[in-house]
């Protein structure tokens, strides 16, 4: 018994000291990256909170990775639910919250009683080996905005053992009209005053334009990656934060059948009243938009950038438009589950 304990004091001690090579290794890519020089007049006026919360988020982030591919090396089902930023991924992740509360007996309103974050992990902002063991979901939940390609060099490889459980994973991919994603990435840069490349020449009130036509390359890449991901087998759901604006209960039925997971239309009804946008902007929800509704960009930018973005966007949107389409007819990929917890 005592060489079991020891055994296994060594290998949670050794656990740590590789963490905390991790933590290390970031943090010195970090400081040695030249864009932390941006950072210098906000430590100057605010002191050292930014470098604190950023050193937080890459510790996060470090032990995220670490759990996750501990997880597949388990063997053990993961689903990631991904979007480009500010395309739905945490008003879905809040949905889906709701639903698997009310699964457990519990009566839900728009402040659940279980944070989102301890049901469906923000992977760089909450610890996924901290999800909360009373409510039980179909595999390890993950929210995250990686490229299907970040995502690939994350978790994909030899070194860690977790090529046939990746290919395993499955991807709720919540994707929105591109230029009311873009308009609305740019508003959170500047609300939140986030550093990002040249953004003194594009980050302005003045360079929503410039800021959309640069950041568009990423949102193409996004959208390629997963699409083409599907050619490889991989299990992918794509839904549209249109459809969800417009009918959120057929929506989230239609995710939660895909998930195996059961449901009644008094859940769904249930979750999306409590929901709504304005009453989870009441709660100072994390992450949530200034408005929650499309056409932003139509209104907001040049008919110049509108024009660019949709016609390098609109045939990507199609092919998504047509694999939602095809995905909603088909029956839930596993047997309708109870909600059995990983």
């Amino acid at each position: 018994m005592n060489r079991r304990a020891n055994s296994s004091r060594e290998k949670s001690f050794k656990q740590q000291v590789k963490l905390c090579g991790e933590v290390s290794r970031l943090a010195l890519r970090l400081l040695l990256n030249p864009n932390t020089a941006r950072w210098i007049p906000r430590i100057l006026a605010e002191g050292i909170a930014p470098v604190r919360r950023m050193s937080r988020l890459k510790f996060i982030e470090a032990h995220n990775m670490r759990e996750i591919k501990n997880l597949l090396a388990a063997d053990v089902p993961i689903i990631f639910v991904t979007s480009f930023p500010r395309s739905g991924n945490t008003w879905m992740r809040y949905l889906l919250s709701d639903v698997f509360l009310q699964k457990e007996g519990i009566d839900t309103t728009t402040k659940l009683v279980i944070h989102p974050d301890e049901i469906i992990a923000d992977f760089y902002r909450s610890l996924v080996a901290e999800r909360n063991p009373k409510v039980r979901t179909p595999g390890v939940l993950v929210k995250i905005h990686d490229s299907f390609g970040g995502l690939r060099q994350r978790f994909w490889g030899d070194l860690h053992h977790t090529h046939p459980s990746f290919h395993r994973c499955r991807h709720l991919y919540l994707y929105r009209n591109p230029e009311d994603a873009l308009v609305s990435l740019y508003h959170h840069h500047l609300q939140e005053d986030l550093v990002v490349e040249n953004s003194a020449k594009w980050i302005g009130p003045a360079k929503i334009d410039e800021f959309c036509r640069r950041t568009l390359p990423a949102w193409i890449d996004h959208a390629s990656g997963y699409l083409a991901a599907t050619q490889e087998g991989l299990s992918i759901y794509f839904a549209s934060y249109e459809g969800l604006l417009t009918d959120p209960t057929k929506v989230l039925g239609e995710v939660l059948r895909w998930l195996g997971v059961s449901h009644t239309m008094p859940m769904l009804e249930r979750a999306v009243s409590n929901m709504q946008f304005e009453k989870l902007k009441a709660t100072n929800a994390r992450d949530m938009g200034h408005h929650g509704r499309s056409g932003a960009g139509s209104l907001q930018l040049a008919g110049s950038t509108i024009e660019e973005i949709r016609g390098r966007t609109a045939p990507l949107v199609k092919r998504m438009d047509v694999q939602a389409a095809h995905l909603t007819a088909l029956p839930s990929a596993t047997e309708c589950l109870s909600g059995g917890r990983t």
